[in-house]
């Protein structure tokens, strides 16, 4: 399925000039649908096990290699749940990749700028809302009643952990043009991000834009997230990408990270969410059956990128080790796969992998064909510089 999609958006595109264009192109396209379709990948994958121990995954779902239904005792949910899986079946999708689709839909149908306001009154007017997190949404009910402007709302914001996987249609959009992808995300994210989240989440574009370069690695993603982060958000990075480079197995990885790198649910606001102040501390994480998790960016981020560096271009290594690393896994793996996937392009995700994720869905939407309308739309709107 995966070759066939990419051969029928290139046929859709206005393929003028010269054999080099062409390709071009389609190594834009491919990459697209690698960066899109992997973070679906990684919200399906990783929202099975998501908000626990990583033992606890091992202990009910296994050595798993593929796609896990929903729900008790592999899951700590049963679906469908408000802001999670609304099916069982493998390959279900979650709130991230719900509020992806309208995020995607925005950018599409919009045109520059860019803005907070024009984002927020877009979803106001048109999406359903179907599928999402609370959270977001409220806040976005308080900026239509009038409590605060948009570009301010993220100030106002209580939580400010969470929606870190729904941003990878800037990415798309701005592919390669790594400054201008940054800039857009934190103005759009200003809706419900400040500080150090705000820091952290235009940073994980940065990187996702710059895979889309034509000379990119991982090594190159790496130092794109720390050169475009703050210093708070560079030390957390740092620390995690140097766990991930000295540990020599997965579960040595999981310990160093669980010891030294994880970050309770009260660091996501006050004085540790400021650029200056203090960094989140750590918080070593015992053994539990019940939800274990952190909604910080301060953990979750830097536990993304340290997944990449481990994984080392290797897909099943790289996506199976962050999703069975639990927490909020699949926040985690939904940016892990999307930097591999803008890396490589959709040919680096096993075949059955992408077809039950895109069967799965089909209910709600068609995401192989989404990815290539926005695909379509970033080189007609022409952002891209790879």
């Amino acid at each position: 399925m995966a070759g066939l999609m990419i051969q029928a958006v290139s046929a859709n595109l206005n393929l003028v000039g010269s054999n080099r264009v062409y390709k071009s192109r389609e190594k834009f396209i491919n990459k697209a649908l690698g960066c899109f379709m992997g973070a679906a990948i990684g919200d399906s994958m990783g929202g099975a096990v998501e908000c626990q121990h990583y033992k606890r995954i091992r202990k009910y779902a296994g050595d798993f290699k593929d796609l896990l239904p929903f729900g008790k005792p592999i899951s700590v949910f049963d679906p469908p749940s408000d802001g999670w899986a609304q099916r069982s079946n493998p390959g279900t999708i979650t709130d991230d990749t719900y509020i992806r689709m309208d995020l995607l839909e925005f950018f599409v149908h919009k045109e520059a700028p860019y803005t907070a306001a024009k984002l927020a009154d877009y979803l106001l007017k048109y999406s359903d809302f179907f599928g999402w997190w609370d959270p977001p949404l409220n806040q976005l009910k308080r900026i239509e009643k009038g409590e605060f402007p948009a570009e301010d709302a993220g100030q106002f914001m209580e939580i400010q952990g969470g929606g870190g996987g729904w941003w990878q249609p800037v990415s798309i959009m701005y592919a390669g043009n790594i400054e201008k992808a940054s800039q857009v995300t934190a103005d759009l994210c200003s809706i419900w991000k400040s500080g150090l989240a705000r820091d952290i989440l235009s940073s994980v574009v940065a990187g996702q834009s710059a895979a889309f370069k034509d000379d990119a690695s991982i090594d190159s993603i790496v130092d794109t997230v720390l050169s475009d982060s703050g210093p708070k958000a560079k030390k957390l990075f740092e620390r995690a990408v140097h766990i991930a480079r000295e540990s020599g197995s997965a579960d040595e990885l999981y310990n160093n990270l669980y010891q030294h790198a994880s970050v309770s649910n009260s660091t996501h606001t006050g004085e540790y969410n400021s650029l200056e102040g203090p960094l989140p501390p750590t918080e070593e994480v015992q053994y539990t059956e019940d939800m274990c998790s952190s909604i910080a960016f301060a953990e979750q981020q830097p536990w993304a990128l340290a997944y990449l560096v481990y994984g080392n271009a290797d897909p099943e290594k790289t996506l199976l080790t962050a999703v069975k690393g639990g927490r909020d896994a699949d926040s985690i793996a939904t940016n892990t796969a999307s930097w591999l996937g803008a890396l490589h392009g959709l040919s680096i995700w096993p075949e059955k992998w992408i077809d039950t994720v895109q069967k799965a869905n089909l209910v709600d939407f068609d995401l192989l064909k989404a990815g290539q309308e926005l695909a379509e739309t970033a080189l007609k709107k022409g952002f891209i510089d790879v």
